[in-house]
């Protein structure tokens, strides 16, 4: 029988399961009964299983043990109106079927399992059984939840779940636990090599464990039901747009944010700060953003400069004036004996302190705020916004959003009640709360500015709130150098696309020891291809991290890539707006591009970055080779424009040049890739020249993008793309009409063309053109031979 569902709720499949949360193997079915939004299907013990599907390929399930599904305060998902969707629904004597274009769902009448197919593929996850344990945690009655997924035979990759320091890449076979902590951030989002992710929504301490390789259990501390949200692609592009739709879609940054940031631990007074911005100016270095790290203030959470900045105001025009954006840190800890702190104490804005027990030095006597309190997140933005927004402060580093529990292995807010119940029922939720406090502030105070966040942690859904994370305070070594490019590409398929590193690490190092600065270069190499490209870090001797601190060679190597990145900026900024409007992800491990080549399915120190550019950080001390994978296709080398042609049922690997001032890059054949002019900083001039750089071998297309750089009238429509195509069989390329306006658009521009080949397109500086195209809005094509 087929039905149309209604708009606003989704297809539901109830079924009942013990009301005593022991799940039995054989309970049967009682009845089947149609409902006018799904089906109510009842077992002979209790309980239910509830499956609604929101869309042709997603699917949510819910499971009770006691057959109510009580009504919860969601702060994730976003999205519970879903259009309506064509079903088939079918009841036979072993199962019960619900079916769309995309996505088939089974559930057995003898077992309870839930198997979920592709309308091609076949079963591509089966969920064996649901258990849910009564327990007692601090205080509430609730219960251990838990899947048992189940995998016979299966050699599927895993990915994502957030960002961790293990170095492990593919977790086939390993268990993650999602907890927040300095350098570990949770996201409940897992994908697979097989074309589906598991959006698993809960907030409290969770794992995924893999270990016996044939299962796979889901696990969380505290839930009332089983709840995740079954993702069909099958390619990981899709998947990440069905959770951005369920959580909320990645808003653009300022063009200066996708420029380079100046950062180190940390700038200790106005006049160095000024300093150090009017040497880049002076150096004709390419930068937009430097950082004022902790202790700018008197005491922790009053938001007034110290003495050593005796006018911020001045310092924040003067960083302005010199085209710098300035990015505070602040923190969510209050230090007693200020008046916001009795403020804060008075109104109960804290969580309860007195049970904080080993408080790191710098924290303790300190009270943290609770982001799930609306009022109390007003009033932390409203100190931001009076103290440091009014007098220009341009973005935002929430330093110690897990919050910090450096001091003791568990979360501060395991034990604790919030504003929203248990704090062990929402111990992962913390980043997500506070970034909203400071998203929906500034938001809500101006649209000319639009917001950055750098956080320490972040959760789902954290991506709405204009989040880009960083990986924490790791170590100033190769180990942990290598370990980030993992972590970072679980993070981006975990569905937040910004993420970025401390280029040199945080702990502790010296600029004049050879090999810390080759480390750095290493690592700057990489930054420049990160989707936020930033250094920081504790250094000594000298306590300096400006380029210049490294010496006259390798300040020149650094140059050269803070360079390509400003000549990637139309590129860059492109794929911005293609993060924001079609759910795209910048940073890409290979298995997002070529999900069933095995080979890319296991290789966690590769990626795209956006379609064109295959990335190849150097993370070996001494190297002058990099060992490395070619997937199928066609392959051009960056820096010398020389092709290889991958041919037959796989890639290649290779070991390919890799000197100190040479990280291997490669372009994939279609790419179109524009270049804008030099520049020191992201307007300083019109993106005029743009010199695109057409890779042949294959067809491709590419979208620029433009807007004022800044504000939010994006959102209003004022913006405009140019689609660009080249057909490699009559080696055409067509500039087509341009689509849209905005204030200061360019009319007329002009396009440098370069058909890359050996030595012609390639590197850095600028390439003879090719042909010459004047553009003034209308479709221009240009042939070559």
């Amino acid at each position: 029988m087929r039905f149309r569902l209604a708009a606003v709720v989704c297809v539901a499949l109830t079924l009942v399961l013990p009301a005593a949360a022991q799940w039995s193997p054989l309970d049967p079915v009682r009845s089947v009964k149609q409902l006018p939004n799904g089906a109510l299907v009842t077992f002979k013990s209790g309980g239910a299983l509830k499956l609604e599907v929101c869309s042709d390929s997603i699917a949510h399930v819910l499971y009770s043990p006691t057959g109510v599904f009580p009504v919860r305060k969601e702060y994730v998902v976003t999205k519970t109106e879903w259009p309506a969707v064509q079903a088939k629904v079918e009841d036979s004597a072993k199962e019960v079927t619900i079916s769309t274009p995309s996505l088939k769902i089974s559930v057995g009448k003898e077992d309870g399992g839930i198997t979920f197919a592709g309308p091609a593929s076949g079963r591509v996850f089966r969920d064996g059984r649901r258990i849910m344990t009564p327990e007692t945690i601090n205080g509430e009655k609730t219960y251990r939840s838990e899947v048992v997924a189940e995998m016979y035979g299966s050699r599927e990759g895993f990915y994502g779940l957030g960002q961790h320091q293990a170095g492990v890449w593919n977790y086939h076979g390993a268990s993650v636990d999602l907890s927040q902590e300095n350098t570990e951030i949770a996201v409940p989002m897992l994908l697979s090599s097989n074309g589906y992710g598991i959006f698993w929504n809960n907030t409290s301490r969770t794992r995924v464990n893999n270990r016996f390789v044939h299962v796979m259990y889901i696990s969380s501390e505290v839930a009332d039901t089983v709840d995740y949200y079954f993702i069909y692609g099958p390619e990981f592009d899709k998947i990440i747009a069905g959770y951005r739709e369920l959580t909320g879609q990645a808003p653009m940054f300022g063009r200066w944010a996708y420029g380079f940031w100046q950062c180190k631990n940390r700038y200790k007074s106005q006049e160095e700060i000024l300093a150090v911005a009017q040497k880049y100016r002076d150096l004709h270095i390419p930068v937009d953003n430097i950082v004022q790290d902790w202790f700018w203030w008197n005491r922790k959470g009053e938001h007034v400069f110290n003495k050593n900045y005796p006018d911020p105001s001045a310092m924040l025009d003067q960083l302005h004036q010199k085209n710098f954006h300035l990015m505070i840190s602040v923190w969510p800890f209050f230090e007693p004996g200020s008046k916001e702190y009795a403020e804060m104490d008075r109104l109960g804005y804290f969580i309860d302190r007195t049970k904080v027990p080993h408080l790191p030095y710098h924290q303790q006597g300190m009270a943290v705020y609770d982001p799930t309190n609306p009022a109390a997140r007003k009033y932390y933005w409203d100190l931001m916004d009076k103290g440091l927004f009014k007098l220009g402060a341009d973005a935002w580093w929430l330093d110690t959003t897990e919050p910090e529990t450096e001091g003791q292995e568990e979360s501060i807010l395991l034990g604790h009640k919030l504003f929203a119940g248990s704090g062990d029922r929402y111990a992962d939720i913390f980043p997500l709360m506070t970034t909203s406090a400071v998203y929906d502030g500034q938001r809500a105070t101006s649209d000319q500015k639009r917001v950055f966040i750098l956080s320490r942690s972040a959760f789902a859904g954290a991506q709405r709130n204009s989040v880009a994370a960083w990986s924490g305070d790791v170590l100033s070594d190769w180990l942990s150098f290598k370990r980030q490019i993992p972590a970072g590409l679980n993070f981006s398929v975990s569905g937040l696309p910004y993420w970025t590193t401390d280029i040199g690490g945080f702990f502790i190092a010296s600029p004049s020891d050879p090999g810390f600065r080759e480390l750095f270069i290493r690592w700057f190499q990489f930054g420049a291809f990160s989707p936020v490209f930033r250094v920081h870090g504790s250094r000594f001797n000298p306590d300096e991290n400006e380029l210049w601190s490294y010496g006259p060679e390798a300040q020149k190597i650094l140059v050269q890539y803070d360079n390509l990145r400003y000549r990637l900026l139309p590129y860059i900024y492109s794929l911005a707006w293609k993060t924001t409007s079609e759910s795209y992800t910048p940073m890409r491990p290979l298995v997002m591009d070529f999900r069933q080549d095995v080979n890319a399915q296991n290789i966690g120190d590769q990626f795209m970055f956006g379609p064109a550019l295959l990335v190849n950080p150097v993370t070996e001390p001494g190297a002058t080779t990099r060992h490395l994978y070619l997937p199928k296709a066609k392959w051009y080398d960056f820096w010398s424009g020389v092709p290889t042609n991958i041919a037959g049922s796989s890639g290649r690997f290779l070991d390919a040049p890799a000197p100190l001032d040479h990280m291997p890059l490669y372009v994939r054949a279609g790419s179109i890739v524009p270049l804008g002019p030099e520049e020191e900083y992201s307007n300083q001039k019109p993106a005029d020249p743009i010199e695109l750089r057409v890779y042949p071998g294959a067809d491709g297309d590419f979208t620029l993008y433009e807007d004022e750089g800044d504000t939010y009238n994006y959102e209003k429509g004022k913006y405009a793309t140019i689609p660009i195509h080249w057909n490699d069989a009559t080696h055409t390329l067509t500039i087509s009409e341009r689509k849209g306006s905005f204030p200061g658009m360019l009319e007329s521009r002009t396009f440098n063309v370069t058909f890359v080949k050996e030595n012609a397109g390639a590197g850095v500086e600028s390439s003879t053109p090719d042909q010459t195209v004047q553009y003034f809005g209308k479709e221009a094509s240009i042939t070559t031979k």
